[in-house]
């Protein structure tokens, strides 16, 4: 049920009803009994008169057949040609019997239908509204913890550069900050292991962390701004795609086919 997601549960209650209701539309027994009903030698002419009540058919001669386009039939004839049309004119016939409209004891498939699916339905929505609650509530906060961190990160990074470009650079509080980011990052991509993007992420912020602990103190002042403004566009583009992460984060039930594809050189990931 896990691997289905949120949406396992509403599955098991399509495929329950598709297989539940089929098997009683085609209960033999039940079939068998309109046979016998319908076809008896004392309702054939009764049989043949619902079925041109209906206007399924015109009337035959003798009155124990009907007539289809012209062709006189026999009742089975005309079963075996319009089998829907023979069906529908036999439960007219029983439904008119007043000795058939009592009830009578419940077969399997009706107590399939009447009381067993109905606690199967009302389970599996039950099991799904939860796992979607909880799935929610899950993607929510992880998507907020991992923004958080992008952000935290962002504003680490920009402290930096303020403090390079006058002439200092300590880079202790944003190793921090990006070590806090990556271990979020990792989250995702242990959660979500389909997802290709969160390895893309890992890379661009190891990209950026190793820059800016090379030692910049012999660039010109003036061009300490041009590396800081190329820098820090590098950032906000990180900063961005984390954030497109954490959006989709908040909503597990889709399928974000864009998490999954993978780069220009890459293969697509298995989903």
């Amino acid at each position: 049920m896990r691997r289905l997601g949120a949406s396992g549960p509403m599955i098991v209650v399509v495929v329950t009803l598709a297989l539940a209701a089929p098997a009683h539309a085609a209960d033999p027994e039940e079939i068998d009994k309109r046979l016998v009903y319908c076809l008896g030698q004392e309702r054939r002419a009764g049989l043949a008169e619902a079925a041109v009540t209906l206007g399924l058919a015109t009337p035959g001669a003798p009155r124990e057949q009907v007539r289809l386009a012209g062709r006189a039939l026999t009742l089975e004839q005309w079963r075996s040609a319009r089998p829907g049309d023979f069906d529908r004119a036999c439960r007219a016939l029983m439904a008119a019997d007043p000795d058939l409209r009592t009830t009578g004891e419940p077969g399997p498939f009706d107590l399939l239908l009447t009381v067993l699916l109905p606690v199967v339905v009302g389970a599996a929505l039950a099991m799904a509204t939860t796992e979607w609650r909880a799935a929610a509530t899950a993607g929510a906060q992880a998507g907020g913890e991992l923004n958080d961190a992008a952000l935290t990160f962002a504003a680490a990074h920009r402290e930096f550069l303020a403090a390079w470009r006058g002439g200092r650079s300590d880079t202790g509080a944003l190793e921090a900050a990006g070590d806090a980011l990556a271990a979020q990052i990792r989250g995702v991509a242990l959660a979500r292991p389909s997802w290709r993007e969160p390895a893309r992420l890992l890379a661009a912020l190891a990209a950026v962390t190793s820059r800016s602990a090379n030692d910049w103190s012999n660039e010109a002042l003036a061009d300490r701004a041009a590396l800081a403004a190329r820098e820090g566009e590098a950032v906000a583009a990180l900063t961005a795609r984390v954030g497109g992460v954490a959006v989709r984060l908040r909503r597990p039930w889709l399928p974000h086919p864009t998490m999954r594809r993978a780069d220009r050189h890459g293969k697509r990931a298995a989903t």
